[in-house]
């Protein structure tokens, strides 16, 4: 299964793009890669918490006055991922890789 970049499937591709997926979007494909490979509850956290570091990383390369805009936007989509994410997380009973 291939990433869909930010937002749910349902959601148009062209749609998230427009609103923050130009940005963001290697961040996002990122973190749907670790919700593919799945876990527990724990391992969900830690790729939230691994999207929101690297949403801040793309925040900082951006000139100083789309910062705060960026900054809404990432912490807003971090807040939904958390609230929403467990209906696209793939749950496993085993976390470890070899």
């Amino acid at each position: 299964m291939m990433p869909n970049g930010c937002g749910p499937s349902w959601i148009p591709r062209w749609l998230t793009w427009l609103f923050f997926g130009w940005f963001f979007e290697a961040s996002c494909d990122k973190h749907d890669e670790g919700y593919q490979e799945g876990g527990d509850e724990i391992r969900r956290f830690e790729c939230d918490w691994k999207f929101l570091q690297a949403m801040r990383r793309d925040v900082k390369r951006l000139t100083w006055y789309w910062r705060p805009v960026a900054w809404i936007v990432s912490i807003v989509f971090f807040v939904l991922v958390r609230m929403f994410g467990w209906l696209y997380f793939t749950r496993s009973k085993s976390t470890t890789q070899g």
